[in-house]
């Protein structure tokens, strides 16, 4: 059938055609787009015509083009420009029938396009839901699992069947259980943007074992905003959680011995001063450790340390805590009340029993300083500090032994140790100066050389004599340095003076130093010093060392014709074996010997006839001696008649500079 529109014919053909040309930019290049559409125009005419009218079926041709992919709610406009042109196929008397199936026509597109809509996000949500590596849930409010997805069936190693329907409290490690479900009814009192539950839980697999998750778990609502059910998602966390474990006892254990390391022993230690009960500190240095080291190799040593470790850990007992702090270093902690000083000897009597090594029977002995019932707010790195002081006093002495930490010994180290701490910068900045003590003839009470010694001028405490500079210096690594610019300076100052002999006694680390005749040499060099005007004492002890350095050295300056004093001389019968096998110039009396002689020399005490008779010994094989501390007349004079012919003390005067002394 055709109609005239403005004068011209129109069919169901030309209104197909015209509908196609306005969706040809939604169809692009789709062919035959006209034909699909003769077939809706034709039951849109049915409709148009038919009584009653049919607004549903009209709604159905708008679905239909929707399904085909035709119509869509955005191309509606250029539609309903189109079918207008159902008046002139089909009239419309009084106008209103067209626009109503062109209305119901447009209801059937939303509808229908909103069904694909919905149905495409279901499609998605479930393929989402099925794929999701991470595992989901959802529950009812009474705690019934309804979906589980894949994911969360892998992490909780059930097959499906054997989650859906069950209780969620039944999946939740016991543990965790009232904690984590508390949290699921708060969620509810919660508003939507803030309703949502974080935390790391344990799950219960079907296996027994438990995996680790991080829940993130929120309320599913409607389009009301009534909640209808719980989302619970979770992200198999177990192997991070075990790394963390690794991690973290790597970071409080020692990776060898499987012992609490320093950091993690100073934690229990604040711990436990942190209450009112005391308790007591072992802190043990393994003596001789080395030897087992560099003799049979670090695999030895470090079999001894895991056998250490072991026994420390039996005998200090369970409720006990062990460390080590690094190398040969271990530390115990233990109550109020306990039997340190037993302890300290069962520890080395159990250290002492032979542990089998590759053949080898190895064992160990302990250094151990004690803190004994420790005041409850003590600074636990500040008492390790006490320890560790008493610890390199005792090792001063041997090894083997234990002592406890004294509070007023521990001031008096800490003060020689900061006092040794300061030293660089003091010797830096001058306060550690060069001052001269007089060497005297005793016969005419002539200074025949001075002795280069060490003055500290400190800010604090005043001026420090030179034994008190070296005990200081001793404590550092700067010993060699400042020996040799005492020995420079010295020489320099010497070398502006006649007839003046410059006297420098030798630690023991400078006298072994294989550096020292040639450190000799630049000094008498730089300060254009002859050296026969130079004496150089040398500690008996020095003498004692492996390899002989000492010896080496004294003979090599000698050729050059330095004068060789030995000093701290009589404390041992051997020392008179020096007088004919060295190339002496003198020797000097040990001080404690010289003041106890000095006091006691009107007796007839067996220490002072030794004294005697050591005097015309030293003499009479060609060298000076020399006897030190001279405070009074009367022991000078003593000294002089017994045969000594050199003295050097406080009756002479105190140290000074050289033109003081000279």
């Amino acid at each position: 059938m055709c109609q005239a529109i403005g004068g011209t014919a129109v069919d169901r053909t030309d209104l197909a055609e015209q509908w196609a040309g306005a969706l040809k930019p939604a169809t692009g290049a789709r062919v035959g787009v006209e034909r699909e559409l003769i077939g809706p125009i034709g039951r849109l005419v049915e409709v148009t015509r038919g009584e009653p009218f049919d607004s549903h079926a009209a709604a159905e041709v708008g679905a239909l083009l929707v399904d085909a992919a035709l119509v869509a709610p955005e191309t509606l406009p250029e539609t309903t420009a189109v079918l207008t042109g159902l008046r002139d196929l089909v009239g419309d008397p009084d106008g209103r029938r067209v626009p109503a199936v062109i209305e119901a026509f447009a209801a059937g597109v939303r509808l229908a396009a909103a069904e694909r809509d919905l149905a495409d996000s279901r499609a998605r949500s479930a393929l989402l839901f099925g794929s999701a590596t991470v595992g989901i849930l959802i529950s009812t409010f009474d705690g019934v699992v309804t979906e589980v997805n894949t994911a969360a069936l892998r992490i909780l190693g059930y097959e499906r069947d054997g989650v859906t329907g069950r209780r969620l409290a039944e999946l939740l490690y016991p543990l965790d259980r009232a904690d984590v479900l508390a949290r699921y009814a708060e969620l509810l009192g919660e508003d939507e943007e803030a309703g949502r539950l974080r935390e790391r839980a344990r799950l219960m697999r079907a296996d027994g074992d438990q995996a680790w998750v991080h829940l993130a778990v929120s309320v599913l609502r409607d389009g009301a905003g009534r909640p209808t059910a719980y989302v619970t998602m979770a992200q198999d966390v177990s192997h991070l959680h075990l790394l963390e474990q690794r991690l973290s006892y790597q970071g409080t254990h020692d990776p060898l011995t499987g012992l609490l390391n320093r950091h993690a022993f100073i934690g229990g230690l604040e711990e436990a001063l942190g209450g009112t009960v005391p308790a007591s500190v072992l802190h043990l240095n393994l003596d001789a450790f080395s030897v087992i080291n560099h003799g049979l190799g670090w695999s030895v040593g470090d079999a001894l340390l895991r056998s250490v470790a072991t026994k420390l850990t039996a005998v200090a007992g369970d409720r006990a805590s062990v460390a080590r702090f690094g190398a040969d270093e271990f530390a115990v902690l233990v109550g109020a009340g306990a039997d340190v000083a037993g302890l300290a000897q069962r520890i080395n009597t159990e250290l002492a029993e032979p542990t089998y090594v590759d053949g080898h029977g190895v064992a160990a002995s302990a250094t151990v300083a004690v803190a004994r019932d420790v005041t409850p707010g003590t600074d636990p790195v500040e008492l390790l500090c006490a320890t560790a002081i008493v610890l390199r006093a005792l090792k001063a002495d041997g090894r083997g032994q234990w002592g406890l930490v004294d509070p007023a010994d521990d001031a008096a180290r800490r003060a020689q140790l900061r006092l040794a701490a300061s030293v660089p910068g003091a010797w830096e900045s001058g306060q550690i100066e060069v001052c001269h003590r007089p060497i005297v003839r005793l016969a005419d009470r002539r200074t025949v050389a001075v002795q280069a010694s060490l003055r500290w001028q400190h800010p604090e405490l005043g001026g420090l004599d030179h034994r008190a500079c070296l005990r200081a210096i001793a404590e550092t690594g700067f010993g060699l340095r400042i020996g040799r610019w005492l020995l420079t300076e010295s020489a320099i100052q010497v070398a502006a003076v006649d007839d003046i002999r410059l006297y420098v006694e030798l630690t023991r680390e400078e006298a072994v130093d294989p550096d020292l005749v040639a450190t000799v040499r630049g000094a008498l060099a730089e300060a254009d010093l002859a050296p026969d005007r130079l004496d150089l004492g040398f500690p008996v002890r020095s003498l004692h060392a492996a390899g002989r350095p000492a010896e080496d050295n004294l003979d090599v300056l000698s050729g050059l014709g330095v004068g060789i004093v030995l000093y701290g001389y009589g404390a041992a019968s051997r020392d008179l074996t020096y007088l004919d096998t060295m190339p002496l110039r003198a020797v000097r009396l040990l001080g404690s010997v010289a003041t106890w002689v000095s006091d006691n020399a009107g007796s007839s005490l067996p220490g002072v006839l030794a004294a005697r008779g050591l005097v015309p010994l030293v003499r009479a094989a060609g060298h000076s001696m020399i006897v030190g501390g001279l405070r009074t007349e009367e022991e000078t004079s003593w000294w002089a008649e017994v045969g000594v012919d050199l003295g050097e003390g406080p009756i002479f005067g105190d140290p000074g500079s050289l033109a003081e002394v000279t």
